[in-house]
């Protein structure tokens, strides 16, 4: 008979005094947070019920009550239920309104049906009230799992042994991890001297530390090893350890601990320890002799155990997991010495962050010298197993590798739910109970975590071994009950459990076994596309043939579009989340050298049929065969089989390959190849991989070189382009490969390429020019440089700006030496004697500008030669700018130059502005501003002010007025600022386009803006509007506060958006308040008014957080004060108030704790304390931190500070308030560690 059993058989035969103080018991260890707890269904002192209702009940600190009934009575079964449910919930026999009822708990010792246990629940609809019913199954299962000392206690079931031991004793019963290693560890502690100095330094200082960590890091020897260094420096101390045991310790701490010597305990794994409240209950106890506990406890435990201890300020320290570069350093030292690449890379793999398979791996990679012994690892598997199980005869038991081997295909099991377990179960042939009493065993032997009612592998290459052994290697499960009954709704699951296993155990040993059950498997399922599909798309690689047949069949299934348009090109990330499931599926056997062709040719079949797919099909190409590490070592021979299919396609005029062709050609012609691969644990890695100059690599290249040239003429474009992607220019080149291929360029360029096209001549100067510069130099690059010229290209040359090609012409030490020199060259080299010389140069211009890189220098070009032109020839060069804007300025120029040296004389001037009013042309606005900007300050006058004002009054595009350039008008129109102030007002009011005004003019111009204070501050606010970091240092809005304070209010109400009536979320910084003398009473008006106006939801910070941010003195002392006079006055108005919190909760801080103090001695309101967001509604973290956990300690400093006033029991409401924050965000936070526990690795 299982354990389990025995304790379903005492439970049956219990008596009911007895089955109610086991309930009671049980029940006050799960609901440790209770104020009261009351049996009042049992006599004092005697085992014996009484008649009560209810039967035990549970005060919690909010207030509310957990009613408890118990039955015994299988013979009235549901029908006494009825009746205890229905009695508790009637309020004359219980005093107590059903609203402080949080819950009803039945425990009871016989099972119910599921309809049974609706029909109580429906007892309670129209109620908030919860039900929990403890039927034999679910209480047996917790008391076998979690509460042995409550079964030996009331059943009479013995416990296991168990005792306090002596580190010696501990360390052979733990037995050594060392065990069946041929190679001595030389330090077990690589890679930890961090954590074991942190520790040791903790030891010192504190009596209770708490080692946390993941199973497997090492928290065990980290700890021994601490205490071992701690003992030789502390001699007069003594250390003994808990071992893994469930009992009773008390009496047994007693018998080891003398109160007058100093001692170390060490409780490992503290959270498997049903009677660690015992050992905080005696550390507690008076004693002369000092006491300090070292405690291990898995992370997702840590938040219990630490709740226990945290009256004694226990010092936390993590243990993590070895990382990847960690696990390199100690494969690379000796003895192992492990320094291929490859190597480390599968070593890495297998040991997932586990020193001990590391180096177990590497001794088996050492000793066969061979790297393809790790591609099958499962008997190095069952040698770790074999070192720390302590019972290898559990571990060789079938039933528990089987158990192991469902854990691991369905990551978790919810194995209190017997329903759902047992219809698992029940597929292969385990009973419920068998299953109980195995994971109790596997959970001793820490191979499996059980927490929030499931049970998982803790580790991910642990989960893929035992899946593996049970359900491939020893065939213990049948993998075709899991096909059958689980691919359809969790085929992700067959992901993560098969393919680890075909990467760690070797695809072969996987294969082998899998085969012939998965083809059985697609004759059922072949006939339905999407089942079909997923199939596929999951096994693939052991499905080949059945994939590309399936696919074949497919697509000769479809229709044909009519199109020979085919598009290559694509959008970054366009594929990302919409990928089409065929190219998908064929992609997967790019990876490989074996049917690449046979998939590769039924990729470009299934485009044909279907074109808009060719983009995600060249994508595909490139993400799956571009040049890898990994081809070098079969001489790149995907990349042969993919071009060779290209080529063929290309020599026989086929369209679809043709295209393809050019287009990757561009991709594979390349030096270098950026890899990014997913790596382990969800991480990236990326690198680039530079192709080596081998013979494989040169003939690959030589066949696309010479498909070039053979089908230059039929396809020029895509040849040309081909040649334009080499990146010969790149300095990180691979320099054998350039010299081989520049062999054929130049035959190209000799061949194909015609002088008489500028493109050609521009990259043949660029080509030679690039190739020199990585030092190679032809003779015939001579000749090349000659030939490839031609007008067009001289042109080019002469306006086009490049600093390092025109190094060569210019003898210059910097930029603005460059400059000049570039300048003065443009200016010589383009004076015309005609208007119809002109044009034909305008022409030539205006393609060079459309195929330039470089639009602005051109622009910087045209105007040298405008400007020179009309240096020359005003005449001339007026019909040139004439001509320009004939063409309605279709190159975007802007005469900066023309403006600048022209506009010193009156008739040029005149002249200039009659061209521009006289003719409508792109940019013409941004003309004449720039015409008024440059224009001589001798040329104002009247008409000019006039003119100048109208072309303000007339903008029609968004622009920036520069009132520097603008101010030389001042001594002619003083109130000209002024006046384009009202011009610009009434244009944004009215105009969809802004006009901006250059930020200083309020401050730097602010006596030059008129006497109407009305309008600067009209035009303020509306530029405040419009620029986002307008008066940033708020000088400006000073100048007009010590005119007009109250225009603050003003300002701050402007800032309210008209769509939504909220003050505007961008962060303002109004500190210049505190320069006005009124500062106090602004602030009582502007809080009024964003309270009337604005809902402040205490997200974010509170917009008045802008008037403190920041401050010094004397302005700190006067904010702190008006602080404190604003809660004396407002403390009952919480509106008020939440604006203080925020501000000190941000702002000012150090105001805190006074503020918070000061306020609850105003105000003992428990609704109105509520309402204040005293620690905010957001938290943030990084890591692996749980933001509840934040929240409560948030809660707890809120606490704390509360009780330190002195006013006793009127703060009770409100410090329980408290306590329940922080019990609802302890709550949350075991919720998100449940979450993390059941979610995949």
């Amino acid at each position: 008979m299982s354990r389990l059993q025995e304790i379903e058989k005492e439970l049956t035969s219990i008596n009911d005094a007895v089955f109610q103080e086991l309930c009671d018991s049980f029940l006050s260890i799960r609901n440790k947070n209770y104020s009261a707890f009351s049996r009042t269904g049992s006599q004092s002192g005697k085992q014996k019920t009484t008649v009560g209702t209810p039967d035990s009940f549970l005060l919690l600190p909010n207030g509310q009550y957990i009613f408890v009934e118990h039955s015994t009575n299988i013979t009235s079964g549901l029908s006494k239920l009825k009746d205890d449910i229905n009695k508790c919930i009637d309020v004359t026999k219980t005093g107590i309104e059903l609203n402080k009822i949080s819950e009803i708990i039945l425990c009871i010792n016989f099972s119910l049906k599921a309809d049974e246990v609706e029909e109580l629940k429906n007892l309670l609809s129209g109620t908030y009230i919860q039900l929990t019913v403890y039927t034999l199954d679910s209480l047996a299962v917790e008391l076998h799992l979690h509460h042995r000392d409550l079964t030996h206690q009331y059943l009479g079931l013995p416990l296991d042994t168990g005792q306090i031991v002596s580190i010696k004793q501990f360390i052979k019963e733990y037995n050594s991890a060392s065990k069946g290693i041929s190679t001595p560890l030389d330090n077990t502690f690589l890679h930890r001297e961090k954590e074991l100095t942190e520790l040791c330094n903790s030891l010192n200082e504190s009596d209770i530390i708490i080692l946390t960590g993941a199973p497997g890091v090492g928290k065990t020897k980290l700890a021994l090893e601490s205490i071992d260094n701690f003992l030789k420096e502390n001699l007069d101390y003594n250390a003994y350890c808990i071992s893994y045991k469930n009992h009773t310790l008390l009496n047994d701490l007693y018998q080891y601990f003398k109160e007058d010597e100093n001692y170390i305990l060490f409780v490992d794994d503290a959270n498997r320890i049903d009677a660690f409240n015992q050992i905080i209950g005696f550390y507690k106890t008076p004693r002369k002799g000092k006491l300090k506990i070292i405690i291990t406890v898995r992370d997702y435990a840590f938040q219990e155990i630490g709740l226990l201890c945290q009256e004694f300020s226990p010092q936390r320290v993590d243990v993590y997991k070895l990382n990847d570069e960690q696990i390199k350093d100690i494969i690379e030292a000796k003895p192992f010495e492990i320094l291929n690449p490859e190597y480390q890379r599968v070593i890495i793999q297998i040991s997932d962050g586990n020193p001990r398979l590391a180096i177990m791996t590497s001794l088996l990679a050492k000793a066969e010298q061979n790297i393809y012994v790790l591609s099958d690892v499962s008997d190095l598997f069952e040698k770790y197993f074999s070192t720390f199980i302590k019972d290898e005869g559990e571990f060789a038991n079938d039933l528990n590798i089987k158990i192991l081997g469902i854990i691991a295909f369905f990551y978790t099991i919810p194995y209190k739910d017997r329903a759902v377990t047992e219809s698992i179960l029940a597929n292969f042939n385990i009973e419920y109970d068998e299953f109980i009493d195995a994971i109790d065993i596997l959970d001793k032997l820490e191979l499996v975590e059980i927490q929030f009612e499931h049970i998982k592998i803790p580790e991910q290459n642990l989960s893929t071994y035992f899946f593996y052994k049970a359900f491939i290697k020893d065939d213990l499960l049948s993998f075709e009950v899991l096909l059958s009954n689980y691919f359809e709704s969790n085929n992700y699951r067959f992901n993560d459990c098969v393919i680890p296993a075909n990467n760690t155990f070797g695809p072969e040993n996987v294969m082998e076994k899998l085969k012939p059950k998965l083809q059985d498997y697609w004759k059922t399922i072949k006939g339905e596309h999407k089942k079909a599909l997923k199939l596929l798309a999951t096994f693939w690689y052991y499905l080949q043939d059945e994939s590309l047949a399936y696919v074949y069949e497919f697509i000769k299934g479809l229709e044909k579009e009519e199109t020979e348009d085919y598009t290559v090109t694509y959008k970054n990330n366009q594929f990302a989340y919409d990928k089409n499931d065929i190219i998908e599926l064929l992609g997967e056997f790019f990876r490989f050298p074996s049917n690449l062709k046979d998939a590769i040719q039924l990729s470009f079949e299934y485009v044909r049929k279907q074109p808009k797919h060719l983009p995600e099909l060249i994508h595909k190409v490139r993400e799956k065969l571009t040049f890898d590490v990994e081809d070098e070592k079969y001489r790149f021979e995907r990349q042969n089989v993919l071009f060779d299919c290209l080529i063929e396609g290309l020599n026989s005029n086929d369209k679809l390959y043709s295209i393809a062709f050019f287009e990757l050609s561009k991709s594979f012609i390349a030096f270098k190849y950026h890899q990014i691969k997913g790596g382990r644990n969800n991480s990236i890695t990326w690198y680039d991989y530079p192709i080596p100059a081998s013979h494989s690599v040169k003939n690959f290249r030589e066949k696309i070189w010479n498909s070039l040239l053979s089908n230059f003429d039929d396809y020029p474009k895509e040849s040309f382009n081909v040649l334009l992607s080499h990146p010969s220019g790149r300095r990180d080149i691979t320099k054998d490969l350039l010299e081989f291929d520049v062999n054929f360029i130049v035959e190209i360029i000799q061949k194909k390429l015609n002088n008489e096209s500028f493109e050609h001549c521009r990259y043949v100067q660029r080509q030679i020019k690039d190739l020199q510069s990585n030092s190679i130099d032809l003779p015939i690059f001579s000749s090349l440089k000659e030939q490839f010229i031609n007008d067009m290209y001289k042109t080019f040359l002469l306006i086009d700006w490049n600093r390092i090609r025109d190094k060569e012409m210019f003898e210059f030490d910097d930029f603005r030496e460059y400059d000049r020199l570039k300048e003065n060259e443009i200016r010589k080299s383009f004076i015309f004697s005609s208007i119809d010389e002109f044009k034909g140069f305008y022409k030539s211009f205006i393609y060079l500008s459309n195929v330039s890189d470089n639009n602005w220098n051109y622009n910087k070009s045209y105007d040298c030669i405008i400007d020179e032109n009309l240096n020359k020839n005003f005449e001339l060069g007026l019909e040139m700018l004439i001509e320009t804007v004939k063409k309605d300025n279709e190159i975007g120029y802007l005469p900066w130059a023309v403006f600048r040296n022209q506009l010193n004389d009156s008739e040029k001037a005149s002249k200039i502005w009659k061209l521009i009013s006289d003719y409508s042309f792109k940019s013409k606005f941004q003309w004449q501003m720039s015409y008024f900007n440059y224009l001589s300050t001798s040329l104002i006058d009247d008409e000019k002010v006039k003119n100048l004002l109208e072309t303000v009054e007339n903008i029609d595009e968004r622009y920036t007025i520069h009132f520097d350039m603008l101010q030389k008008y001042l001594e002619k129109e003083p109130n000209l600022f002024q006046s384009i102030l009202k011009l610009v007002l009434k244009k944004n009011e009215d105009e969809e386009f802004d006009i901006l005004l250059w930020m200083d003019l309020y401050d730097t111009h602010f006596d030059n803006l008129g006497d109407d204070l009305d309008l600067v501050k009209k035009s303020y606010i509306q530029q405040d509007k419009l620029q986002t970091s307008f008066d940033y240092e708020q000088k400006s809005l000073l100048k007009i506060l010590k005119l007009d304070s109250n225009f603050l209010v003003e300002y701050i109400d402007s800032l309210f958006t008209e769509s939504s009536n909220r003050i505007s979320s961008d962060r303002k910084n109004l500190q210049v308040i505190w320069e006005l003398k009124d500062a106090e009473e602004l602030l009582v008006k502007i809080f009024d008014l964003i309270i009337e106006k604005d809902t402040y939801y205490g997200i974010l910070e509170h917009f008045c957080n802008a008037f403190f941010w920041n401050l010094v003195e004397p302005h700190k002392s006067r904010a702190n004060n008006f602080i404190e006079k604003y809660v004396i006055d407002n403390n009952k108005d919480t509106k008020k108030i939440e604006i203080i919190v925020d501000i000190i909760r941000h702002s000012c801080q150090d105001m805190f704790e006074k503020v918070l103090l000061l306020y609850i001695s105003l105000n003992q309101n428990v609704e109105d304390f509520r309402l204040l967001a005293w620690r905010g509604n957001g938290t943030s973290g990084s890591g692996d931190v749980i933001l509840s956990d934040i929240e409560a300690a948030d809660w707890r400093r809120i606490l704390s500070i509360v009780e330190k006033s002195d006013l006793g029991i009127k703060l009770i409401p409100i410090k329980k308030y408290l306590n329940d924050r922080i019990e609802w965000c302890l709550k949350s936070g075991d919720r998100e560690r449940q979450r993390r526990f059941l979610s995949r690795y």
